[in-house]
């Protein structure tokens, strides 16, 4: 750490505290010519400890660098999954997430099985949590699964276009439930580049490209 200046009466300023002020190297290396500058003639600094923090100079002037590379390595990477994001472009995705989209066209929602189940339904809820629709699965094997729902309810009526949600009900043969997840299949239209992460616009709703499950070709 650096030592007081006698002359202004300063109080000793450690390492920590000279990081949270937000002082570069600059600021330091300001602070500890100031030091030599000021000290007492007849106490001269110990060539030890001047030496000391002459390492200490050098071990931040080395982080200093280290976090620019850092940082220019997270700006690299940023825009090598953007340039990524705009190759899905045409393709069909897999997200995990319960959150889609309803159109002119039928949609595609999914589940996920951790484990086999003996009773599998796909609710279509609205914003309060109604349930819209229910859709019986027959696949109750562990993996994923898939089916193709016409935007209609139990009476074969349209349900408004509009925002909604997947929940999946999964028991086992006690009753007891069976983890899952659900999922949204879709194919990409856009990509939105806005923010620190990509954003995929499909035919049922944008998902962050952290979402992503699978991709496939058209």
């Amino acid at each position: 750490m650096i030592e007081s200046i006698t002359s202004s009466g300063a109080t000793t300023t450690s390492q920590t505290s000279l990081e949270q002020a937000g002082l570069g190297q600059e600021d330091f290396l300001r602070l500890l010519l100031e030091q030599i500058k000021n000290q007492d003639p007849l106490n001269p600094q110990d060539s030890a400890e001047f030496t000391a923090q002459l390492a200490q100079y050098s071990s931040l002037e080395q982080l200093m660098s280290v976090n620019s590379n850092i940082e220019n390595l997270a700006s690299a990477s940023q825009s090598q999954q953007q340039l990524s994001a705009l190759g899905l472009i045409g393709r069909e995705v897999v997200v995990e997430q319960g959150e889609f989209q309803l159109g002119d066209s039928p949609v595609t929602l999914g589940y996920q099985l951790d484990a086999q189940a003996d009773r599998v339904e796909l609710h279509v809820q609205d914003s309060r949590g109604n349930s819209l629709a229910v859709l019986k699965s027959t696949d109750l094997s562990a993996g994923s699964h898939f089916v193709t729902w016409d935007g209609t309810n139990q009476n074969g009526l349209p349900i408004p276009q509009g925002d909604y949600t997947l929940s999946v009900l999964a028991l086992d043969s006690n009753e007891d439930g069976v983890s899952n997840q659900p999922l949204i299949k879709g194919q990409v239209t856009g990509v939105d580049l806005d923010g620190a992460q990509s954003t995929l616009v499909t035919n049922c709703g944008s998902y962050a490209l952290s979402k992503v499950k699978s991709i496939r070709e058209l």
